[in-house]
């Protein structure tokens, strides 16, 4: 059997953290962020202009390792994932995280998508398209338009999942033929079904 290979980032796609970030950066900092203060640029000028002697990784590291499990599925994503499932996709996780980041992103996706998702990979440190490459994977989706720049050279079709707190993220003009957007998992659904082969 022939399968389609998706290949799915996790922070932002399959994991949404922006409630959680919110939470507890109010609860252990006292901070009110806006949506692209959620994002490490503009949290860390954020707390610079306050004077604040706390950085985006001393919220991650402790949002991570204690409150992981607290990040929200998207709507719409299982059960488009089990659609696409029927329909002969196969799903790989890449991420980036550092090894106990890693960790946390398993045992969610062990939680959250068991019977859909066997595999996350972890890149290494070595760039995204390598793994990429090596999977075989035929649809890409990132809610990070910069993780998606570097990945245009292949032959992978790319999927920019916009997310609200991406303020200021925009696919390039001469870009928008190469990546494809979807605002919802039903969008991403709609894109990866237009590119099944007629055969699956």
């Amino acid at each position: 059997m022939k399968y389609f290979i998706v290949g799915l980032d996790f922070d932002g796609v399959l994991a949404h953290g922006l409630n959680v970030k919110k939470k507890y950066a109010k609860e252990w900092f006292g901070l009110e962020l806006s949506l692209g203060q959620t994002k490490e640029t503009g949290f860390n000028a954020l707390v610079r202009s306050l004077g604040r002697d706390i950085s985006y990784r001393s919220l991650m590291d402790r949002v991570i390792e204690e409150h992981s499990m607290e990040y929200e599925v998207p709507s719409d994503c299982i059960p488009v994932l089990k659609q696409l499932y029927d329909r002969h996709c196969r799903f790989f996780v890449i991420t980036s995280r550092n090894q106990q980041e890693y960790s946390r992103a398993m045992e969610f996706v062990c939680e959250r998508f068991s019977g859909l998702i066997k595999t996350v990979c972890h890149t290494n440190n070595q760039p995204k398209d390598v793994l990429i490459k090596r999977l075989n994977v035929e649809a890409y989706v990132d809610d990070d338009i910069s993780k998606l720049l570097p990945l245009v050279g292949l032959p992978a079709e790319l999927v920019y999942y916009r997310q609200p707190e991406n303020v200021g993220q925009e696919v390039p003009d001469v870009l928008k033929p190469r990546i494809l957007e979807a605002s919802s998992f039903v969008d991403v659904g709609r894109i990866v079904e237009g590119l099944l082969p007629k055969t699956l």
